[in-house]
């Protein structure tokens, strides 16, 4: 009767793909009687135990990785919705703001009387841009309460203190007669 290593074929079917142990053990040429019943009598179970683990583990790495891109989107959510904030303080410092242009093109026109027509002929632009302040911008205010109604779904941070805040801007657009 041969001598076999128990625990290195126990290892050897645990990690294989092997369906059985009976296919396992024609396979080495081990025939099975009492001590083959005994010495493998396990190690389906372990096999099965095996199974489960590798399974548990590549459910979690899986919902790791998912869970990495989610916090990924969200990150960069939240840096675009900083962005937008930063854009709207801006834009509501420019409220009262206006850009102002003045265009002036002269024209001369020298006249040759001889063929009775222009013989040269010279045209001058001249712009200039002022800013100045004057009342504030229903329109873009109603666009920037818009923006932070988005910015705060967006966020959805503490909602009762951005409800009261986007309240009072409301009133205020409808105060100045503008239409929400």
């Amino acid at each position: 009767m041969a001598k076999y290593d128990w625990k290195q074929l126990e290892k050897e079917y645990i990690l294989g793909d092997y369906k059985s142990i009976s296919a396992f053990l024609r396979e080495k040429g081990i025939s099975r009687n009492k001590t083959t019943n005994a010495q493998t009598k396990e190690w389906n179970i372990k096999k099965h135990q095996k199974d489960i683990k590798k399974t548990s583990k590549t459910i979690e790495k899986v919902t790791e990785k998912e869970a990495e891109r989610e916090a990924e989107k969200i990150a960069n959510i939240k840096s675009i919705a900083n962005d937008l904030a930063l854009n709207i303080e801006k834009a509501n410092k420019q409220l009262e703001t206006y850009i102002v242009k003045n265009k002036k093109k002269i024209k001369k026109v020298k006249y040759d009387y001889k063929v009775s027509k222009p013989s040269e002929e010279e045209i001058t632009e001249n712009e200039e841009i002022e800013i100045t302040e004057g009342i504030i911008d229903r329109q873009g205010l109603k666009m920037l309460t818009s923006a932070l109604k988005d910015l705060n779904e967006i966020i959805g941070d503490d909602k009762e203190t951005n409800k009261e805040t986007l309240d009072k801007l409301d009133e205020v657009l409808k105060g100045l007669g503008g239409v929400v």
